[in-house]
C-alpha cells in the first residue's frame, strides 16, 4: 500500500503516465534545443548580434505566452470529453479550438508587430535596436503556425497518443539548424541575412511542424475522433468554456515568466558577476524543469479523463503516481545539480569565481527542484480538474509578494545579493505548493459531493 493505494495498480499507472509522459518530456527538452541553436548561430555573427537575438528572443517568448497560456484550456476539456465517452464532441470543440488558435496567433503577431515598432524607445544601446528588429520582422509571422502547433499539441496530450509530438519536435529542431545556419550565416552559396534569417527560420520551423502535425492528425490513429469532419463557424458556447479555463493559465504563465524576468533584472543591478552566475543558474535549473513540466501536461490529461468517467479511485491514483514520479525526478535532479555543479559552470565559463559563484547559486538550485516541481505538478493536477482561477491567485501571490517581494528585502535589505534573490524564489515557490496543495484537498472534498 502506498497513501492508500495498493502497489499493483499504482505501478501499471506510474507506466501509462511514463508512456504518455515521456514523449513529452522529451519534446520540451528540443524545444529548449531551438533556443540554443539560434543562440549558437547570433554568436557566431559577433557578440553584438548574440545580445540582440537573446532580446528579440525574449519579446517572441513573452508574446508567444498569449497563444500558449490562451490554448492551455484545449486539453483538459477534451480530455474530459473523452473520458465521458462523448466523442462526437471531440471533433469539434478540437475545430473551435484551431479557431482560438488563429484568433490568438494573428492578435500576438499583432501585439509583436507593435513591440518591434517600438523597441527604439526601450533604452537599449544604440547599436541593438535595428538588430532586435531584423529578428522580430523574421520571427512574427511564426505566430499563428505556433498557435496551431499548440492546438494540435493539446489534442495529442488529451487523447494520449503523444509520440507525434515528440516527433514534429525533433524534426523542428533539425529544420531550424539547417535554417538558422543556411539563412542566418549564408552557407550553401545563400545570402548571409543574419538574425532576420535566424527569424525566418523560427517561422519556417513553425510552418513545417503545424503541417506535419495536421497531417498526423488525419492519419489512421486519429480517426475515431473526428477531427476533421466538418468545419463549422467560431462559436461561443465552445470558446466561452475554454477561455474561462485558459485566460487563468495564461495570466499564471506571464506570472512566472515575469517574476524570473524581475529577477534577471535586479541580478543585473547587483553585479555583473551576479548576474552571469544566474543565468548559469538558472539556466541548469530550467533544464531540469522540463522534467515535471512535460510530465504535468501528461498528467493534466489522465486526470481530465478520470474525471470525465467520474472515477474518484481513478482520480486518487492519478495524483498519487503524479505525486510518486515528481518527487523522484526532484530528488534525481537535485543530486545531479549538487553534485556536478562546478561541472555544470565550467560549460558556460572558464572563469574560477565566476564557476564558483555560480556553483553557490546551483546548490540553491538543487532545493529549488523540490517546490518547482512540486508546484508545477500539483498546477497539472488542479487544471485536469478544471480549477485555473484560485490556482492562479495562489500563483500570483506566491510569485509577487512572496518571491520577490522576500527576494528583494534578502537581497538589499538583509544583503544577501544574489543568494538573497534565489532564497525568494524558494520561499516563494514553497509556499505557492503548500498552498495549492491544500487547494487540491479541499477541491478534492467537493468532488466527492458530486460524484
Amino acid at each position: 500500500m502506498f497513501y492508500g493505494v495498493r502497489w499493483s495498480p499504482l505501478r501499471a499507472d506510474l507506466l501509462r503516465t511514463l508512456r504518455m509522459g515521456v514523449p513529452l518530456v522529451g519534446a520540451q527538452l528540443l524545444q529548449m534545443g531551438n533556443g540554443l541553436v539560434d543562440a549558437v548561430v547570433a554568436g557566431r555573427l559577433g557578440n553584438i548580434e548574440l545580445a540582440a537575438g537573446g532580446i528579440g528572443a525574449s519579446l517572441w517568448f513573452i508574446t508567444s505566452l498569449l497563444s500558449m497560456g490562451l490554448m492551455a484550456g484545449l486539453s483538459p476539456t477534451l480530455s474530459r470529453l473523452i473520458g465521458q465517452s462523448r466523442r462526437a464532441f471531440v471533433g469539434r470543440v478540437f475545430r473551435q479550438g484551431v479557431w482560438l488558435g488563429l484568433m490568438t496567433g494573428f492578435f500576438a503577431l499583432g501585439v509583436l508587430l507593435i513591440v518591434s515598432h517600438f523597441v527604439p524607445r526601450f533604452g537599449f544601446a544604440p547599436e541593438l535596436p535595428p538588430l532586435i528588429r531584423e529578428y522580430l520582422w523574421g520571427a512574427v509571422w511564426s505566430l499563428p503556425f505556433f498557435a496551431l502547433v499548440m492546438a494540435a499539441r493539446n489534442v495529442c496530450e488529451a487523447t494520449g497518443l503523444t509520440r507525434p509530438v515528440l516527433f514534429v519536435t525533433a524534426m523542428g529542431l533539425l529544420v531550424n539548424i539547417a535554417g538558422s545556419s543556411i539563412l542566418g550565416l549564408g552557407l550553401l552559396g545563400v545570402p548571409a541575412l543574419g538574425l532576420f534569417g535566424i527569424g525566418i527560420a523560427t517561422t519556417i520551423v513553425n510552418v513545417c511542424m503545424a503541417v506535419v502535425l495536421f497531417a498526423l492528425l488525419s492519419g489512421k490513429r486519429f480517426t475515431r475522433f473526428q477531427l476533421f469532419s466538418d468545419i463549422e463557424r467560431p462559436e461561443w458556447s465552445f470558446l466561452g468554456p475554454m477561455l474561462n479555463l485558459s485566460v487563468p493559465i495564461f495570466l499564471g504563465m506571464l506570472f512566472e515568466a515575469g517574476l524570473f524576468v524581475a529577477t534577471a533584472l535586479q541580478m543585473g543591478m547587483i553585479g555583473v558577476m551576479e548576474a552571469g552566475a544566474h543565468q548559469i543558474a538558472i539556466s541548469a535549473s530550467a533544464f531540469c524543469y522540463m522534467l515535471p513540466l512535460g510530465m504535468s501536461f501528461a498528467v493534466t490529461a489522465r486526470i481530465g479523463r478520470a474525471v470525465g468517467q467520474q472515477s474518484m479511485s481513478s482520480v486518487r491514483l492519478r495524483i498519487v503516481s503524479a505525486c510518486l514520479l515528481v518527487l523522484v525526478m526532484a530528488v534525481s535532479t537535485a543530486l545531479l545539480l549538487i553534485l556536478f555543479r562546478h561541472d555544470i559552470a565550467s560549460i558556460y565559463t572558464s572563469d574560477p569565481e565566476l564557476i564558483e559563484f555560480a556553483a553557490s547559486l546551483l546548490i540553491l538550485g538543487a532545493v529549488f527542484q523540490l517546490s518547482d516541481g512540486a508546484q508545477i505538478m500539483l498546477i497539472g493536477i488542479l487544471r485536469g480538474l478544471h480549477d485555473t482561477r484560485v490556482p492562479m491567485l495562489i500563483n500570483a501571490f506566491s510569485y509577487w509578494v512572496v518571491a520577490f517581494g522576500f527576494g528583494v528585502f534578502a537581497a538589499h535589505v538583509l544583503d544577501y545579493g544574489a543568494h538573497g534573490l534565489w532564497l525568494g524564489l524558494i520561499t516563494g515557490l514553497t509556499i505557492a505548493s503548500v498552498l495549492l496543495g491544500f487547494r487540491l484537498r479541499w477541491k478534492l472534498g467537493a468532488m466527492r459531493h458530486e460524484f
